[in-house]
């Protein structure tokens, strides 16, 4: 004031504090004793609301258990009539079907009988006499396609088509138990229908083949009372349809996975219960039932669908009781709940206040404190206990800072001083020593206020600041290792914004990799690192993290500052950033393992000589495209021989100019692959003229191929097979079919060969006889001996060994038909020692039996010559058998010895020393050389029996004879002429000096129990 005055401080109203604080905490102190009863209030009002609720469901679930028993037992009773009534179709059509089955068996049987009689008693007129027979039956018989007389080859003998087939599928699983009948697999008649083969075996090797029409089939399960959407099927051991009603999908002639295959040929009925069709899944109530005599089976099925639909409506009628049920229920409950709801709320109104204001408290984690004007004690309200860890509701405020934290103490205590004086309001932050030792972060806010009778006190609020305190600690060390893992990770690693695709942050080994500062990293965005074509891809995989889909580490493309690109897989994922959304990157190197991994993915499909696709590689390619293509199995007999007689360098440039040559006709008609060592199949693509392009194959592989200094021609094998995806073969098949049709060509002679079933029969006869050959050799084969005779008086001058492989039902296998098989299979070895063996054992018994002085020829084949140790093995015998010197001899053939003259040479020497003749057989057939055959060491030559026919009358032949007699004896060997039959060949041989003679006329081949060798002088006149 101008009069000087004293200014008053203003101060609030000392007595209306005072008593807002009181009021605070009496209020607080109320509600707080208030609160345990409102839960048991809140108990009493719903009571009566549960006690309706439980009644009711009990109840309802009391009336739904009635109505799903009924229902149930209902629907079990009907499931049950229908299986009842499928099995009863099921046996019924099964009957039927075997009577007709048996029938037919019958009228066969009595067609066969006939056929027989007639093939053995007029074979030439059979043929005919059966085609007037059968078309009568045909015509009484309408469901009977054809019936047809066929060999063992499925060939037709009378009129009709044949069944090349029929080899493959009569075996036993195809004919029922007590049946002589055989059922094949459906087949397409000429008349576009189906129709079921049926077999009959007959005497001669010799087949009746009858075709059983499929709409005769389709008649005996036609009648049956199935149902709108039932079946009834008849099907075979292989799953084939032969009839089916109905048939909207045109089945029969289909084969599908049906159940109860292995029951076929055998009576039984199975009920199979509720299983979904194989055709269109329906479900259905189905029985099989099958044949004794016949593998087949007669399925009928009852739709689940046809058999409960008047189950359905009681459905229906039971939930829609429930419905109501429930609906009444719940309108129930509504009353109620409405009624328990308004009393309530009533009482939450009362407990709310305390409850927030408490509420309050515990989230903030806040107490209520003050200090009276003597400074004495703290007091706070019950929260401080929670808090604090404390049993107290006051503190004397000594003992109060003494409990602060001795850094915190000095700071803590002038804050408090000089908030008390009221120069000042108290903020301040401090560590609080709790009784167990444990720190906790504490913010004091207070001021000083008047209270009643002028009197001073300090109030305010402590809040618990130690979780928050303690978070920020954890984002600083998780900040702190987030740092120390990106910048010092070896990977790319870098951070950017999602809406901007700017650059955040990156680590020093993403300036490393790509070449840019961190500065100007921070200045790109994430387009920059990538070329322009994947941007879209960017922005793709962006916005799947916003959507929050997963996301596979993907492959991606990188550029360089310097312009290079390279491959890198991508780690994305989404992240909070500086409290902004972003996107965490790592960028993975991976372009030298993906290089590596593409390399090797090259090199499994192909030849790394040649560069081409090989075989399994060119099978999966062809099976992808799933078209039609003819497959060109070319083997080329030779190209091996160059690279091991001339060096791997110069066979790997013959290789690769043929496969350079034979690449580009690949190129241009389809596809070519190799298979090591001399083997190239080419896949032709259907667009193309097949044989223009097999001509320019022969061409090509039969042109000589030129090598660094010299040509080289080779014997090309090309083996054919067409195949098409609707056949149901693989690719891998096709090219073994066309390898099959090779090996059949080189066998026959030929060049090029088509694959068809004979070839496959020929080839199956082939390893089938291989497999039995590696048995047969000790228990099978036989020796049989043919006598050598001196020309002059018809003494026994030798014997001759030869292999025999007699059969069961008295045949003989030709060895031409096994030799050459075994010297393909290797198998000639073990044969060879075997021969070797039984021929001393049958030399013994000639000593034995007073015949010492007759030696036995062994025909050794060149195989067994080349690839053995013949000259161990003839001694080993003769030790075993106590054989003396000159005991056996060995035939060779001129066109084997030849093959290799030199080891030849050095062998038959080795032979001489443990004296064992040497017989050169077949002599003048071959094109020897006679400067090798001048130094060989050899003892006998034979004549081949092609210049023996005729030698009498033939001036030719004579003159061939009195040559080979000239040279042999010139050479001074012993000369045997083969093949003699007639006297006169005998008489002409004996006077021009043959010294020996073999032949029919002197002596068959014959076992050793058989054979005998007496002295019988031959006329010479």
């Amino acid at each position: 004031m101008r009069d000087g005055s004293r200014r008053q401080e203003w101060r609030p109203p000392a007595v209306e504090v005072g008593d807002v604080e009181e009021s605070f905490a009496h209020e607080a102190s109320r509600l707080h004793r208030e609160d345990r009863p409102m839960p048991a209030l809140r108990h009493a009002l719903a009571r009566p609301l549960r006690a309706i609720t439980w009644g009711g469901v009990v109840l309802g679930m009391l009336l739904a258990a009635g109505l799903a028993a009924m229902l149930a037992n209902d629907y079990q009773r009907r499931l049950e009539a229908a299986q009842r009534q499928s099995r009863a179709l099921a046996i019924g059509s099964e009957r039927l079907l075997a009577l007709e089955l048996r029938n037919l068996e019958r009228a066969m049987a009595g067609i066969a009988a006939d056929a027989a009689e007639l093939f053995r008693t007029v074979p030439a007129q059979a043929p005919a006499l059966l085609d007037a027979a059968i078309a009568g039956v045909l015509r009484r018989h309408a469901e009977l396609h054809s019936i047809v007389v066929l060999d063992t080859y499925g060939r037709a003998l009378t009129a009709g088509k044949g069944d090349l087939q029929l080899p493959l599928w009569t075996d036993p699983q195809r004919r029922g138990q007590g049946s002589a009948l055989y059922i094949g697999p459906p087949q397409r008649a000429s008349d576009g229908g189906w129709v079921v083969p049926l077999a009959l075996p007959m005497a001669g090797d010799r087949w009746l083949l009858a075709r059983l029409r499929c709409g005769e089939l389709q008649r005996i399960v036609g009648g049956l009372d199935v149902g709108p959407s039932g079946l009834a099927s008849i099907s075979d051991a292989d799953g084939y349809m032969l009839a089916r009603v109905p048939d909207p999908h045109g089945t029969v002639g289909r084969r599908y996975t049906l159940p109860a295959r292995t029951l076929l040929g055998r009576q039984a009925v199975v009920e199979l219960g509720s299983i979904p069709g194989a055709v269109d899944q329906i479900p259905r109530i189905s029985t099989i039932s099958t044949l004794e005599r016949s593998p087949l089976a007669v399925q009928v099925g009852l739709a689940n669908e046809d058999v409960l639909k008047p189950w359905w409506p009681y459905l229906q009628a039971a939930i829609a009781i429930m419905l109501a049920y429930v609906a009444l229920l719940l309108v129930l409950l509504y009353a109620v709940r409405r009624s328990t709801h308004r009393q309530q709320s009533m009482a939450e109104e009362l407990r709310t206040g305390h409850a927030e204001l408490r509420l309050a408290h515990q989230v903030g984690r806040v107490c209520t404190w003050y200090v009276d004007e003597d400074a004495a004690l703290l007091r706070w309200s019950p929260l401080a206990r929670e808090i604090f860890g404390v049993q107290t509701d006051a503190l004397p405020v000594a003992e109060f800072f003494a409990r602060v934290h001795h850094d915190d103490s000095a700071r803590m205590q002038q804050a408090f001083d000089q908030a008390f004086a009221g120069n000042a309001v108290l903020d301040e932050e401090f560590r609080l020593v709790l009784p167990g030792g444990a720190v906790r972060w504490v913010a004091a806010r207070g001021q000083r206020v008047a209270v009643v009778d002028r009197q001073r006190r300090m109030i305010g609020a402590l809040t618990d600041l130690s979780e928050r305190y303690q978070a920020r600690e954890q984002m600083r060390q998780v900040e702190r290792r987030f740092r120390l893992l990106f910048d010092r990770n070896p990977a790319p690693f870098w951070v950017f914004d999602p809406d901007t695709l700017r650059f955040i942050e990156v680590n020093e080994a993403a300036v490393q990799q790509y070449g840019y500062s961190r500065d100007e990293f921070l200045a790109m965005s994430i387009l920059d690192i990538r070329p322009r074509e994947g941007w879209d891809e960017v922005k793709g995989a962006i916005a799947q993290v916003r959507s929050g889909e997963l996301q596979d580490a993907a492959v991606r493309l990188h550029q360089r500052k310097d312009g290079t690109v390279f491959e890198v897989r991508v780690h994305l994922s989404q992240l909070d950033f500086d409290g902004q959304p972003a996107c965490l990157v790592l960028a993975e190197d991976v372009s030298e393992r993906l290089a590596y991994e593409r390399d090797l993915a090259y090199q499994a499909r192909h030849n790394p000589a040649t560069g081409l696709l090989n075989v399994r590689a060119l099978s999966e390619q062809l099976d992808e495209q799933a078209g039609a293509y003819t497959i060109a199995y070319v083997q080329l007999r030779g190209l091996q021989l160059v690279a091991d007689t001339l060096g791997r360098e110069i066979g790997d440039a013959v290789l690769q100019s043929m496969a350079s040559r034979l690449g580009g006709l690949g190129a241009r008609f389809g596809l070519l692959a190799f298979q090591p060592a001399e083997d190239f199949v080419l896949a032709i693509a259907p667009e193309h003229n097949t044989q223009r392009v097999l001509d320019d194959l022969l061409q090509i592989v039969s042109a000589p191929m030129r090598g660094q200094d010299s040509l080289h021609q080779f014997e090309p094998r090309i083996g054919v097979a067409v195949h098409d995806a609707d056949a149901g073969h693989s690719a891998e098949q096709a090219i073994g079919m066309a390898a099959q049709a090779a090996h059949a060509a080189r066998a026959e002679g030929n060049v090029v060969a088509w694959f068809d079933a004979a070839v496959t029969i020929r080839l199956a006869d082939r390893l089938r006889l291989a497999g039995r050959i590696h048995a047969a050799i000790d228990n099978e084969f036989q020796l049989y001996f043919q006598p050598i005779r001196h020309a002059s008086d018809g003494s026994p001058a030798s014997l001759e060994a030869l292999l025999r492989w007699p059969q069961a039902d008295g045949s003989f296998i030709p060895p031409s038909e096994f030799i050459q098989l075994c010297e393909d299979t290797g198998l000639i070895l073990a044969l060879g020692r075997w021969v070797i063996r039984a021929a001393a054992q049958a030399q013994r018994r000639l000593v034995e039996a007073g015949w010492g002085e007759l030696s036995i020829a062994v025909n050794v084949s060149a195989v067994q010559f080349f690839n053995s140790d013949l000259v161990a093995e003839f001694a080993r015998a003769q030790q075993d058998f106590g054989l003396a010197r000159g005991a056996l001899h060995v035939e060779l053939t001129e066109s084997s010895l030849m093959r290799k003259p030199a080891q030849a040479m050095q062998t038959m020497q080795r032979l001489h020393e443990q004296g064992i003749r040497v017989s050169l057989d077949d002599f003048g057939t071959g094109y020897s050389s006679m400067s090798y055959l001048q130094h060989l060491p050899l003892d006998v030559l034979k004549i081949d029996r092609s210049f023996v026919a005729d030698v009498e009358t033939n001036p030719r032949n004579a003159s061939i004879c009195r040559a080979l007699l000239s040279l042999g004896h010139s050479m001074g060997l012993t000369i045997i002429a083969e093949g003699v039959e007639t006297p006169g060949q005998l008489d002409w041989l004996a006077a021009h000096g043959c010294d020996q003679v073999q032949g029919y006329l002197l002596g068959r081949p014959a076992l050793p129990e058989v054979a005998r060798i007496p002295y019988t002088p031959v006329s010479t006149r």
